[in-house]
This record gives C-alpha cells, sequence and structure tokens, in this order.
C-alpha cells in the first residue's frame, strides 16, 4: 500500500475514552478503548509516532509493523511501536474484539528496553486482559489527573508481559513450538531467523529458551535431524543422490555431498555402500 494513501478507518463498533489532562516530560497518554467486530475496520500509519497496545479478546486478525506480519487470535497480545509502518485489520471470517491503549513519549520505549521487548510483535496466549482495562478505567475515572496512575499501570502491564516471555512454562512452550517447526519442516531448507520466526522472538532469545529446555541450538537439532533423514533416503530407497539432494530442498549435488560429509564424516555414496555391504549376506549364512 503506498505511503501516499494512508487508510484510517476505526470500527464503527468502538468505545474509548481520551486522556484530556497534562503530560508528564516522556509520557504522553492518548487513548485507550474497545473495538467490537467490524470487517471494515483498517489502521495504517505509514510512520507511527505513538507507542500501541494491543490485546485481542475474541475472533482473529492480521498485524504488520514494517516487514513482519503476524495473525493474532484470542488471548494474544502486541506492542506497535512509533518510527515503523503500522497496518492493522480483522479477519474478515473472524474479526476481532480487542482492547487498546496508544501512548506517546520516551517512557513507554525505556521500559519496552529495560524488559527486552524491544524485537517483540506478537506475545501469544498472553491471556490476560486485566491491565488494559485497568488503564482504560483509569482514564474514564478521571480523564484529566490520572497521568501517573497510567504510568504505573503501563510499567506493571509491560512487566507482566516480560514476565510471561520468560517465565519457564513459556519457556518451554515456545521451545516446543520451535521443536514441533523444526520437525514439520526438516525437509527443506531452513535458516535460524525461519526458526525463531515461528514463536516470534529474536534470533539470540529463541537460541537460548531452545537450548535451555533441550540442551542443543535449534539448528544443531535442524541439522541433526537433516542429517538423518538423509541417512534413512540412503539406507531405504533407490533414490539417486541428486534426487535426495532435491527432496532435502538442497541448492544443488554438491551442497549436499558437503553437508552429509560434515555431519558424517563420509561422502553419501560411501555411506551407501557401507550401508549396501552391511546388510549383503554372506556365504556362510546360506550353510
Amino acid at each position: 500500500m503506498p505511503e501516499t494513501q494512508p487508510v484510517n478507518r476505526p470500527g464503527r463498533g468502538e468505545e474509548y475514552a481520551i486522556y484530556t489532562g497534562q503530560g508528564l516530560p516522556h509520557f504522553t497518554p492518548g487513548l485507550a478503548g474497545i473495538t467490537y467486530p467490524d470487517p471494515f475496520y483498517e489502521i495504517y500509519r505509514p510512520r507511527a509516532d505513538l507507542y500501541v497496545f494491543e490485546y485481542v479478546l475474541s475472533g482473529m486478525g492480521h498485524v504488520r509493523q514494517d516487514t513482519e506480519q503476524v495473525t493474532v487470535t484470542a488471548g494474544d497480545a502486541y506492542i506497535l511501536q512509533p518510527g515503523r509502518c503500522h497496518h492493522y485489520y480483522p479477519d474478515q471470517k473472524e474479526p476481532w474484539t480487542k482492547i487498546w491503549f496508544n501512548v506517546g513519549g520516551s517512557l513507554a520505549g525505556h521500559l519496552i528496553s529495560d524488559y527486552q521487548l524491544d524485537n517483540i510483535l506478537k506475545i501469544p496466549a498472553f491471556s490476560d486482559s486485566t491491565y488494559l482495562y485497568a488503564i482504560l478505567h483509569a482514564i474514564e475515572r478521571d480523564p484529566i489527573h490520572c497521568c501517573r496512575e497510567l504510568a504505573v499501570l503501563l510499567h506493571q502491564y509491560i512487566q507482566a508481559l516480560s514476565a510471561f516471555l520468560g517465565s519457564e512454562a513459556s519457556g518451554q512452550s515456545r521451545a516446543l513450538t520451535m521443536k514441533n517447526f523444526i520437525e514439520q519442516n526438516a525437509a527443506r531448507a531452513l535458516t535460524i531467523d525461519d526458526i525463531a520466526g515461528c514463536i516470534p522472538l529474536s534470533r539470540s532469545r529463541a537460541i537460548h529458551l531452545f537450548r535451555e529446555t533441550y540442551g542443543t541450538t535449534p539448528y544443531r537439532y535442524y541439522m541433526e535431524l537433516r542429517l538423518a533423514l538423509s541417512q534413512s533416503l540412503l539406507e531405504r530407497t533407490v533414490l539417486s543422490i541428486q534426487e535426495i539432494s532435491d527432496r532435502l530442498g538442497f541448492m544443488d549435488y554438491r551442497h549436499f555431498s558437503g553437508f552429509f560429509k560434515k555431519e558424517c564424516g563420509i561422502s553419501p555414496s560411501s555411506y551407501r555402500r557401507q550401508v549396501s555391504n552391511r546388510t549383503t549376506p554372506e556365504a556362510d549364512d546360506f550353510l
């Protein structure tokens, strides 16, 4: 979508509260509200000037920040940051209901950085809307004098998001998601960014969580699965080396052979000969 044609179509079924008081030097509250299902709702900001904190109460939607795009469902939270392109809209079949808070100033950015949420767009299955409801109700009660209360409530919300992502159960769940993703896609070429992106987390965070849970890195686990698949195809099929290379998504025969020799110590053809020799009956077996 070209930047010269920005879209801003708020939902027809929205309720919101506006903070009308004076902001703090580094904290400027804006609006908080609830968006109800509306398939025509769409927000597009080519270069946003605010932080957006949203939580999906029901249904489904699609969120893009710059080039990163995610689908969000009930229980998911997400954070959009200033200076980036925001584009979000509901799913046409299951349009979302969501609660949100928009805020300006550097305080939100400092908190996001301090709690290591800089590279986080989506927080899957957070499943706690109470923080954003508290922010909305605070503005509704006193839209002029609640600035400091909002700053504290936002701090608590960001802290809770970080704690959820960093909790042992959450870490294990995300590690399992990565493990399942690797196993389901081991027969195609993957990068560590592909693997980390299925959560999504930063590369360093994804590697740390996976190693903490399984004692190895996600990419090493992926490589071991690739080797096991290669060995199985060499042992159990009559596919040529080139056909196996193609089936596993290698660039060409040479790359596959280089990978296999590095991981197994011998070439694919030598491995197949060894397996064939081991399974060939000896003459004494017929006596």
